[in-house]
């Protein structure tokens, strides 16, 4: 077997799950996922995601339909990280762990508010 073989079948996966990925974060997110914020061992069944910025207005949407009395302003994540027991997949739970989360709130405005509030003297 040729030497480069396991490492592109490495680069293969890692632009696999960058493009699966970016079909259902990418909305949310500022900017393009990059391979080295990527790293994943499917075997040990762990993928992470490092230093991602949130697009406020996406997420801001969700929240708004959801009734959410705040807005999201600002917000990034150091990393997230996905455990997948494929052992017991279906008896176990799989893992979710985010580090570094820093969100900038703010109370949401209503519509009807905005036009009903005194001016100021």
């Amino acid at each position: 077997m040729r030497r480069w073989a396991p490492s592109w079948t490495e680069a293969l996966k890692a632009r696999a799950a960058r493009y699966a990925l970016e079909r259902s974060l990418g909305p949310f997110l500022e900017e393009r996922l990059r391979l080295e914020q990527l790293s994943l061992d499917l075997r040990g069944g762990t993928g992470t995601l490092r230093d991602l910025r949130l697009s406020a207005s996406a997420v801001d949407e969700v929240l708004a339909g959801a009734g959410a009395p705040l807005e999201l302003r600002e917000g990034c994540v150091g990393s997230v990280t996905v455990t997948v027991p494929w052992a017991a997949l279906g008896t176990e739970p799989c893992g979710l762990r985010l580090t570094r989360l820093r969100l900038a709130l703010g109370p949401r405005e209503s519509p009807a508010a905005t036009g009903s509030l005194p001016a100021p003297p």
